[in-house]
């Protein structure tokens, strides 16, 4: 970790210990919370966005993780690619070889089994899904008989925030919470293609009812209004749903513009906060915004991502990795210089 980064890094933890026991316990948290997630099928072929929103800096490595490689002493028989906090066993999105895609988003009504009575740590669900599982299906059965256990985030002045996670395949979409402290998943079928942060995907659902029923009422008269909401997580959640509905309810139109990839980005566009724009204030004055962002190609597992410092969209087509003879790597997300194409006026 670069020195100013370091410095920084202790003097939030500082201010975290002065003032997270009153932030908290006046039950505050709950408005702490800005990743984003989105999901949508053109031409049957599904696609994701998802945005990875911070007050701190989280430690991301895209990791290239060969089949059988330990992480935190577990590993399965699949590879996959995926961000990895620092040398945690904290990943937060990624894809496998077979086309899994899973994305963990903050949950902190989430609850788990006391520490040491689990499985596994709400940290490494994505992980032990990538490792081990070929479809949603065999996630989802796979995470019916694995009891998932509390944990401290390293990367995060080692707070317990909570996760859900939002799994996708070809054929199904998954969001996956821990709510009734059993260690076992409630599943629910992601009938509208978006998770955000809390409440829990129902109460999120029925939030976002009335604005997915205004988005799919337009008429020709109206079709021009459109009303963004606010970067709080309700709203997050209630703007993506009206965008998918409205697809849904119009179809695709002919403008060869409107392709899948490209739709994926725009809404990555659309749920990314700016910097300066919120912030924890029980976590660091510094401001929340986007880390990384990224979106994944299912049909051609194909995995996108791009940061706050960095325009440039950087790939991993999964086609062209032999997971069984690569070997494990980690490349920080923020230390690529940025590129950028000229165009000269005579092109």
């Amino acid at each position: 970790m670069p020195t100013q980064i370091y410095k920084a890094h202790i003097m939030k933890k500082t201010i975290l210990t002065i003032a997270t026991a009153a932030v908290l316990s006046a039950g505050l948290t709950a408005t702490a919370n800005a990743c984003s997630y989105s999901t949508f099928e053109v031409d049957g072929k599904a696609y994701v966005s998802r945005t990875m929103e911070a007050p701190d800096f989280m430690g991301e490595h895209l990791v290239t993780v060969p089949r059988g490689y330990e992480i935190n002493g577990k590993s399965g028989d699949y590879g996959f690619i995926g961000m990895r906090h620092e040398n945690t066993e904290w990943i937060s999105s990624g894809l496998n070889e077979h086309g899994v895609n899973i994305e963990s988003l903050a949950l902190l009504e989430s609850e788990y089994l006391e520490e040491g009575k689990g499985d596994i740590n709400y940290l490494e669900v994505v992980g032990h899904v990538l490792a081990n599982a070929k479809s949603v299906d065999e996630a989802v059965e796979l995470l019916k008989k694995t009891k998932v256990e509390t944990t401290k985030i390293k990367v995060a002045h080692d707070l317990t925030v909570g996760m859900h996670y939002a799994i996708r395949d070809k054929e199904r979409a998954v969001v996956v919470e821990y709510v009734d402290g059993s260690g076992y998943p409630t599943i629910y079928e992601n009938e509208v293609g978006v998770m955000a942060n809390d409440p829990a995907y129902p109460e999120q659902l029925k939030n976002a009812q009335k604005h997915i029923d205004a988005a799919t009422a337009r008429t020709d008269e109206t079709v021009d209004i459109w009303q963004k909401l606010d970067s709080g997580s309700d709203s997050r959640f209630s703007h993506l749903a009206a965008i998918n509905a409205e697809y849904k309810n119009r179809g695709a139109d002919k403008d060869a513009r409107n392709n899948g990839l490209g739709r994926a980005f725009s809404i990555l566009n659309a749920m990314e906060i700016v910097p300066s724009t919120m912030y924890w204030l029980w976590v660091s004055p510094d401001s929340q915004m986007i880390g990384y962002g990224n979106v994944v190609d299912i049909e051609n597992k194909d995995y996108y991502y791009r940061t706050v410092n960095n325009p440039d969209i950087r790939k991993v087509d999964l086609d062209k990795i032999d997971f069984s003879t690569v070997k494990y790597s980690a490349k920080d997300i923020y230390q690529q210089a940025p590129s950028f194409t000229e165009v000269s006026a005579a092109e």
